[in-house]
C-alpha cells in the first residue's frame, strides 16, 4: 500500500515537472504586453478616527511634605599664605652722552667743511649749547663750451655761530637763541654772449645776519589744559652793510579742548622796516594776523572751521584781508582709507632775507611785495596699507595774485643777477607722497608733484618747473654702516627772455643723483663720504648759472 502512494506521489511531481520545462524550452515563444496609458499610483481610500483624543478625567493628588535639618560642621583648610616679594623698579640704561661733536671734511672744487656742536649734559633745570660751522666752496664753473670754453669763478661760502638753550619750568620751557651768520656768494652768470667773466672780487656779494629771539611753551600732559607756544624773533640783515632790512615777527598758538568743542588759534605780526633811500617803493611793512577756529571730533571723523584775518599796513596804507578755513576728514577704513577735504587762505611775506635765502643772485635790496593766497581749496586721500607702507593723494586748486617770478635784471649789460615780475595766476598742484619701510634698516621715501599755471599777464611761470620728483633710499646695517642715496628730477623751466620777437627760453630736464656713505668705527669716531651729482649732468640752477659737476667730499666726525 506503502508502496502504490509513492509512486502515485512520484508521478504527480514529474507530470509538474515537464509542465514547467517545457514552455521554456520553446525557441521564439514571446508575450506580448501593451501600455494604454502612464502608470498613476493612487492610494485607496482608508478609514480614520475623527475623534481628537482629550483628557476629560481629573485626577487628584496630595503634595508630599518635606522638612530640611542642617547640621553644621566645620571643615579644616589646609591653605597657607605666603609673603610677596615686592617688584624691584629698575631704571633703564640712558645712552651717555658727549659734550660735543666735530665734523671735518673736504671735497673737490675746494670745499671745505668744519662744524663744531657743543652742548651741556642732562640736567633738570634745562639746555644750553653752541654751534659754530663754515662752509664753502671755491672752483670754477663752465659757462659755455663754444667757440671757445669760457670758465668762470663760481662758489660761495657760509660761517654760522650761534648759542641756543632752554629752562625748565613748572609747566613751561622758556627759550632763547642768539646767534650770527655772514655769507657770501659769486654771482658769475654773465650773459654768454658777452664772451667775458668776472673777477671773482667783483662778483662776490657778501651778507651778514645778526638774530636773536625767545620763546616759551606749555608742557601740560593732557588737551584739556591750556596749550600754547609762543615765539618773539629779531633779525638784522644787511648788504655790504648799505641796505639793512630790521624785521620782527611775534607768533602765538593755543588750544584747548572743552566739553563739546574744541577752540583753537593762531594769532602774531610781522615788522619790516626798509630805508627810503633804498626802498622807495615797499618802505616799512606790518602785517598783523588773526586766525581763530573751532574744532569737533570723534574716533571716525574730524572737523575745523574759522577764519583767518590778516591786516596789512604799508607806506601808512591799511588793507585788510579775509579767508575762509575748514577742514573735514572721516574714516572708511581707519588708518587704512581716510578721505580728507578742505579751504584755506593767507597772506605771505616776502621779505629780503627770505628772497635771498630762495635766490642769492638777486639783486641787493630788492624787496618784494607779499602774495595773496586768496583761495585754496584741495582735497586727498591718505592712509596706510600696513606698518611697512603709508601713502598719501592730494590735489589742489589755489587762486594766487601778486606771485613773483624770477627774471634777469636788464638794467645790467652783464644780466648776471634777478629781479622780478609779478602776476596772477590760478594754479592747479597733485601732490603725492609714499613712505616705505620693508624692515627696520629699510627707509624708501618717494615723492612727486605735477602743476599746471593759467597766468593772467605772462606767458609762462618763469623758472618753475611742470613736475618734480624725489626718491630717497636710507639704509642702516646693524648701526655700523649708513647708506643713504637719492634721486631728484626737476622738470624743464621757461626763462624770459627780453629780445624783441624771441621765443622764451628753455632750461632743459634737470635730474640730480646723490650717495652718502658712514662708517661708524666706534661711539666716537666714524668716516663718512658724499658724492653729490653722481652722474656729472649739466644743469642749470638759474638761467646762465649752470651747476658743479660731479663733486665728492670726505670726512670724519668725532664726538668730545
Amino acid at each position: 500500500m506503502n508502496h502504490m502512494h509513492m509512486k502515485s506521489f512520484q508521478f504527480v511531481l514529474l507530470t509538474a515537472a515537464v509542465s514547467f520545462l517545457i514552455p521554456l524550452s520553446l525557441p521564439g515563444q514571446q508575450e506580448e504586453v501593451r501600455v494604454v496609458k502612464p502608470y498613476t499610483p493612487i492610494l485607496s481610500g482608508a478609514e480614520k478616527i475623527q475623534l481628537l483624543p482629550s483628557l476629560d478625567e481629573e485626577i487628584a493628588f496630595e503634595s508630599p511634605d518635606f522638612t530640611y535639618q542642617l547640621f553644621q560642621k566645620r571643615y579644616e583648610s589646609e591653605f597657607s599664605v605666603e609673603p610677596i616679594r615686592a617688584a624691584r623698579m629698575v631704571q633703564p640704561p640712558l645712552n651717555k652722552l658727549y659734550k660735543s661733536q666735530l665734523t671735518i671734511g673736504m671735497g673737490n672744487y675746494l670745499t671745505p667743511l668744519a662744524e663744531l656742536n657743543i652742548s651741556q649734559l642732562r640736567s633738570r633745570n634745562g639746555t644750553f649749547g653752541v654751534n659754530l660751522k663754515h662752509h664753502s666752496m671755491n672752483g670754477k664753473v663752465t659757462l659755455k663750451t663754444e667757440p671757445e670754453k669760457l670758465r668762470a669763478d663760481a662758489g660761495f661760502s657760509e660761517s654760522v655761530a650761534e648759542i641756543f638753550g632752554s629752562r625748565f619750568l613748572r609747566n613751561s620751557v622758556f627759550d632763547y637763541k642768539a646767534g650770527t651768520s655772514y655769507n657770501t656768494t659769486v654771482h658769475y652768470g654773465v650773459d654768454p654772449d658777452l664772451d667775458t667773466v668776472l673777477a671773482r672780487k667783483d662778483a662776490v656779494h657778501p651778507y651778514f645776519t645778526a638774530a636773536g629771539g625767545i620763546g616759551m611753551h606749555s608742557m601740560h600732559a593732557d588737551s584739556f589744559h591750556l596749550n600754547y607756544d609762543a615765539d618773539l624773533e629779531y633779525y638784522y640783515f644787511t648788504h655790504q652793510f648799505d641796505q639793512v632790512e630790521h624785521g620782527g615777527t611775534f607768533d602765538f598758538v593755543f588750544d584747548k579742548t572743552l566739553r563739546v568743542i574744541d577752540i583753537a588759534g593762531d594769532a602774531g605780526f610781522a615788522y619790516y622796516r626798509h630805508d627810503e633811500s633804498w626802498d622807495p617803493v615797499l618802505g616799512n611793512q606790518v602785517i598783523i594776523r588773526l586766525d581763530p577756529r573751532v574744532a569737533k571730533s570723534s574716533a571716525e571723523w574730524k572737523f575745523t572751521a574759522g577764519v583767518n584775518t590778516y591786516y596789512e599796513i604799508r607806506n601808512g596804507v591799511f588793507t585788510p584781508h579775509f579767508y575762509p578755513r575748514a577742514t573735514f576728514q572721516f574714516n572708511i577704513v581707519r588708518e587704512v582709507i581716510v578721505p580728507y577735504f578742505g579751504v584755506d587762505g593767507y597772506l605771505e611775506s616776502n621779505n629780503i632775507r627770505k628772497t635771498v635765502e630762495e635766490n642769492p643772485y638777486v639783486v641787493p635790496g630788492l624787496a618784494l611785495m607779499p602774495t595773496n593766497y586768496k583761495l585754496v581749496a584741495y582735497a586727498g586721500l591718505k592712509g596706510r596699507f600696513s606698518d611697512a607702507v603709508a601713502w598719501n593723494l592730494k590735489g589742489s586748486y589755489s587762486i594766487i595774485d601778486d606771485q613773483y617770478y624770477f627774471v634777469n635784471d636788464t638794467s645790467s649789460e652783464l644780466m648776471n643777477q634777478f629781479g622780478v615780475v609779478y602776476d596772477d595766476l590760478t594754479m592747479i598742484k597733485v601732490h603725492g607722497e609714499f613712505t616705505i619701510r620693508p624692515s627696520d634698516p629699510w627707509k624708501i621715501f618717494l615723492k612727486g608733484n605735477y602743476y599746471n599755471y593759467l597766468m593772467v599777464r605772462e606767458e609762462h611761470p618763469w623758472h618753475h618747473p611742470d613736475f618734480d620728483i624725489s626718491l630717497q633710499l636710507r639704509y642702516n646695517m646693524s648701526d655700523k654702516i649708513l647708506f643713504n642715496s637719492g634721486i631728484f628730477a626737476i622738470g624743464p623751466r621757461y626763462f624770459k627772455v627780453f629780445q624783441p620777437g624771441a621765443d622764451p627760453g628753455r632750461l632743459p630736464l634737470t635730474i640730480d643723483a646723490n650717495l652718502g656713505v658712514e662708517y661708524r668705527y666706534s661711539k666716537l669716531l666714524s668716516f663718512w663720504a658724499t658724492i653729490n651729482n653722481l652722474a656729472a649732468q649739466k644743469y642749470y640752477i638759474y638761467n646762465q648759472y649752470p651747476s658743479y659737476r660731479f663733486r665728492v667730499m670726505l670726512g670724519l666726525t668725532y664726538a668730545l
